[in-house]
């Protein structure tokens, strides 16, 4: 009697290997490219896997059970993620706002900038002229170095012996003459180590910040003359 049993479930297992199969393609059409599965999709393929489950060897409840519970913390974690996601773009761009807002109040004001970088501009008499700031940290003989925009040396001059200080101020004076155009040019103050070395000083420019520029990314950007200018790289505001 039992074997009749067995062999009559068997046969009706195996009339539904059709519909399984026709099921399985069809989950397998629903699932998205990449073999990655969403909620939908997982809890189609459970229930059909339960729909044609071999009476004889049935799905593990607590099997089942703990596959549940993974998806459901997976899916959980997901969703956090993706929250999470949206908002740092929403810090980014408020960030970004506030960034642009402050490099706005700076329009019309003198700043100190952090830059390799002089803007010399013709006098009264038709000569080029500008100062540059720098921190001195070696004492020692100095050397103010002009550079075009290929890194060709155009000019310098000798400065003398300096002691360290911060935030020294010097006139380019002699190092530009000849030089005939007026813009940005590229500044160096190497001051003569006691071993011989030059020891290359920090330089600032100094100038008024007449306007401000957008990046393909939206951050601003100042304009100091022909300078462009991060608003990181301003050191201080003056009045």
């Amino acid at each position: 009697m039992s074997n009749i049993i067995q062999s009559a479930t068997r046969s009706a297992f195996a009339a539904t290997s059709s519909g399984a199969a026709s099921s399985s393609a069809s989950l397998a059409t629903a699932t998205p490219p990449g073999g990655k599965m969403d909620k939908d999709a997982f809890l189609k393929l459970l229930t059909t896997q339960m729909r044609y489950q071999d009476p004889l060897d049935p799905m593990d409840g607590k099997q089942m059970a703990a596959d549940l519970a993974q998806f459901s913390g997976l899916e959980q974690l997901l969703n956090i993620n993706e929250k999470l996601e949206a908002q740092q773009g929403q810090y980014t761009a408020l960030a970004l706002a506030m960034s642009n807002s402050s490099a706005m109040s700076a329009i019309g004001k003198s700043a100190v900038v952090d830059s390799d970088k002089v803007i010399l501009t013709k006098g009264s008499d038709g000569s080029l002229g500008g100062t540059v700031s720098a921190d001195i940290t070696t004492s020692g003989v100095a050397t103010l170095t002009l550079l075009d925009k290929s890194g060709k040396e155009v000019g310098s001059r000798s400065l003398g012996y300096l002691g360290t200080g911060a935030m020294q101020t010097f006139d380019v004076g002699s190092a530009a003459k000849g030089l005939g155009v007026e813009g940005a040019y590229q500044v160096r103050i190497d001051v003569a180590g006691t071993d011989g070395k030059d020891v290359a000083q920090r330089t600032y420019t100094v100038g008024k910040i007449d306007g401000m520029t957008f990046g393909q990314d939206g951050s601003a950007m100042l304009t100091m003359g022909p300078l462009s200018i991060a608003l990181s790289a301003i050191v201080k505001i003056l009045a």
